[in-house]
């Protein structure tokens, strides 16, 4: 019987050392033409996660707002939009309209003057300041649209439209008609200026007041009104300008000195078909000084009271808010009821 030496042991074993080293060798290459394969879709499925993480819009409405529906020509005001978080770009544009030029105003741009049906382009702003100069018309509606194009092509773009009133309180649309009245009673404590049903009186100011209580005066302008008793009433009102009372003059200024006489003036007409009953109006003045007036005579279609409340006994200094709300029965649109605004009190 033959014997295995021990050189032919060590012969076997290197032989199967040998193998054992070539196979680990392959088993290394394949494993590593394995891995090369899976990095590139995992690296794209770690990025897909990542841009549809980033992409996530939760709402994907486009809202835009302002805080006051009814502007001065050439006064700023701001104009915010939805982050809509996706990459794109925003544009704003107005239509045009004769007499009107607009600048807006972002913190990328600076200050540019844009013309009507042009779009002005931002990627990073949400928020823009306009002035728009009104030129023709004293109540002008300026119709704007802002867009939103995402960069995606595949992504859905969206839009969203907004109107703004510009004032030009300059420029007079309406004759009033002076009549001879006789200056009315005041005493302190008392508001005077109430209207009467033909002819509305005009009210002395600037005595006999006290804090927290204000002038008063309404104008009322005719415009050959003609009530229907099956239509509706719809009172409508308008801010028109803030400054200061000086004897019976309203002066517009965009400072009101606290020691001064303050005023601010604003018009209620009657754009429906029928005769308003009686109104009132609650207003609410700088410092937090709140007034409610007396009825006020009812408002035939297309006729319009201009109210002037002159105020003192400011107590604060810097931005301070006013504005006033009027009610009245069978109003079918309580929307356009009130405006606020503001003004700088200075000392």
């Amino acid at each position: 019987m033959n014997q295995v030496t021990s050189e032919q042991k060590d012969s076997v074993t290197k032989t199967f050392a040998i193998l054992g080293f070539v196979a680990a060798i392959l088993f290394a290459v394949w494993l590593a033409v394995q891995v090369v394969s899976i990095i590139p879709s995992a690296f794209s499925s770690l990025a897909s996660i990542a841009d549809g993480v980033y992409n996530y819009n939760e709402d994907s409405s486009l809202t835009v707002a302002t805080k006051n529906s009814v502007v001065n020509s050439g006064e700023a005001f701001t104009l915010t939009w939805t982050d809509m978080r996706i990459p794109g770009t925003y544009t704003f544009s107005y239509m045009c309209m004769g007499g009107v030029s607009v600048e807006v105003r972002t913190t990328q741009e600076g200050i540019v003057a844009l013309d009507c049906g042009t779009q002005f382009s931002t990627q990073e702003d949400t928020t823009i300041d306009i002035i728009v100069n009104s030129e023709k018309q004293r109540f002008l509606d300026i119709t704007y649209t802002v867009v939103f194009t995402p960069k995606n092509p595949k992504a859905e773009g969206t839009k969203k439209d907004g109107q703004i009133t510009i004032v030009n309180a300059t420029i007079p649309t309406y004759t009033e008609v002076a009549e001879e009245t006789e200056e009315p009673e005041t005493t302190e404590g008392v508001v005077a200026g109430e209207s009467t049903t033909e002819e509305p009186e005009t009210p002395s100011t600037g005595t006999g007041l006290v804090a927290g209580t204000p002038t008063v005066t309404e104008e009322i302008i005719y415009e050959i009104p003609v009530s229907n008793p099956n239509g509706k009433v719809d009172l409508q009102v308008t801010y028109l300008g803030v400054g200061s009372l000086v004897g019976k003059t309203f002066r517009r200024e965009a400072d009101i000195d606290v020691d001064e006489q303050g005023a601010f003036r604003f018009a209620v007409q009657n754009i429906g078909t029928k005769t308003s009953d009686t109104w009132t109006f609650d207003a609410t003045l700088p410092s937090g000084i709140e007034y409610t007036s007396k009825s006020q005579v009812e408002l035939k279609p297309n006729e319009k009271a201009v109210i002037t409340i002159g105020f003192e006994g400011l107590t604060q200094v810097g931005v301070e808010r006013f504005g006033a709300e009027i009610s009245t029965d069978e109003d079918v649109n309580k929307n356009n009821n009130s405006f606020t605004w503001a003004v700088n009190v200075v000392k």
